[in-house]
């Protein structure tokens, strides 16, 4: 059987996509430094809106490529949104680091915006020293006056007009439990108004390192929409999301066809090139 150049082509290119996508993956998997790098988006707590997909946020059906804790903190990727709100640095439309912490043994993973990072004093106390720089607006109240000192928080600690969401949130800091870490909060305006620490079941306590399990450091938007779909008790959350289908098709749509015009652009040189030569042998008859 005789291959065409132009089906030939038509294997090159696809041969090049199928290698791209593989050696992609493995450049990700070696720089994160997790042997699964790939998270896939299974609710809305991320979303900035509940009506559609948006590129740069994470939204249901995203697929996000997260790295190792250690790794993006020693590379300075890693910050509260109290500290991103004096720096300037942003990830997924709004300041401070997106992290992936553990819930429990038998939860699935969370993955939130880490808020401010407390330490605990041991006396009863916390020390927040990011807000000492914060520009927006903090109070803490216990038995019938305000604290003021970052280095000594008890009581109740509440956030003014805080994330993208301009959410008001407060947490008794008595409650937790005594350890050091992070208050972590999803963006959602609607689903996600308080706390973790307030609202999740088996997170009653600061997120510490030894419970960060990754970063998020980028988006790839819709490509786990099908993962979605085939989880019954998560296929509702696409409702939240109801472009992100219509554009994973459209992509798709849109490989194939660039897929297809470079086999009818090869086959159509093709058969100009052999028409040239039939053109040729007529003449020398």
């Amino acid at each position: 059987m005789v291959v065409s150049r132009g089906n030939k082509i038509l294997v090159v290119i696809i041969a090049v996509i199928f290698v791209a996508i593989i050696g992609g993956y493995a450049y990700i998997q070696s720089e994160s430094g997790l042997d699964s790098p790939l998270s896939v988006i299974m609710s809305r707590s991320m979303q900035h809106d509940n009506d559609h997909s948006s590129l740069g946020v994470i939204d249901t059906g995203d697929v996000m490529v997260i790295e190792q804790y250690s790794k993006a903190k020693s590379e300075g990727r890693v910050q509260s949104y109290v500290e991103g709100t004096q720096t300037g640095f942003k990830t997924f439309g709004d300041y401070g680091s997106v992290i992936i912490y553990e819930r429990s043994n038998d939860s699935n993973p969370v993955i939130h915006r880490a808020i401010v990072w407390l330490d605990y004093n041991g006396n009863g106390t916390w020390s927040a020293p990011s807000l000492k720089d914060y520009h927006g607006q903090w109070s803490c109240y216990k038995n019938g006056s305000y604290i003021t000192n970052p280095d000594a928080l008890c009581g109740t600690l509440t956030f003014i007009d805080v994330t993208q969401s301009r959410k008001t949130v407060s947490i008794n800091l008595d409650n937790l439990d005594k350890t050091s870490g992070y208050l972590t909060m999803g963006d959602n305006p609607e689903s996600n108004r308080y706390f973790d620490q307030l609202s999740l079941s088996q997170v009653t306590a600061p997120i510490g390192a030894d419970r960060i399990r990754s970063v998020a450091i980028m988006e790839i938007p819709w490509m786990g929409v099908i993962k979605v779909f085939m989880t019954p008790e998560k296929k509702d959350n696409l409702k939240y999301v109801p472009n992100s289908t219509y554009c994973l098709v459209m992509l798709f749509i849109t490989v194939f066809a660039l897929i297809y015009c470079c086999d009818l652009f090869y086959t159509r040189k093709e058969i100009q090139r052999r028409k040239k030569e039939l053109d040729g042998l007529g003449e020398n008859v």
